[in-house]
């Protein structure tokens, strides 16, 4: 989000003075910002304290880094299964998602998603030929 040139008290200073009586144009003028912007400030702000707006932006400004936080977690375990799912066999994964459950103390459903491995796969018994093979690497 863009830093505003103007504070949350010239911003509310503007809102009161039209309540007031001030005509919008003539703020606008003083300011040197559009009807639209003012109007969207209205929109924003009215009925606002100062304190109140600064808070609201607070919140905004976590919210925004929340979200391209989230946005990278997201991109990092999708490329985390990918490796996952290309250079790790279905052997390898039932241990990782046994792993997974005792040290971290999750359930099947949740260590299985995060490893990208369906629960019927983890259930379904290994074959003895594929066994064999899987210990001798």
């Amino acid at each position: 989000m863009r830093k505003s040139r103007y504070s949350e008290a010239q911003i509310t200073n503007a809102i009161k003075a039209s309540e007031s009586g001030v005509k919008v144009r003539e703020i606008c003028a003083e300011l040197g910002i559009s009807e639209a912007t003012f109007y969207s400030w209205k929109k924003k702000f009215s009925g606002l304290s100062s304190e109140e707006g600064r808070k609201i932006k607070d919140l905004e400004e976590k919210l925004s880094v929340m979200s391209r936080e989230l946005q990278a977690l997201s991109s990092d375990k999708e490329m985390l299964q990918s490796v996952l799912k290309n250079f790790f066999t279905t052997h390898e994964k039932r241990q990782a998602v046994n792993f997974l459950q005792s040290t971290f103390e999750i359930g099947t459903r949740r260590s299985c998603r995060l490893l990208d491995i369906s629960r019927s796969v983890y259930h379904y018994p290994p074959q003895m030929d594929n066994q064999n093979d899987y210990q001798d690497h």
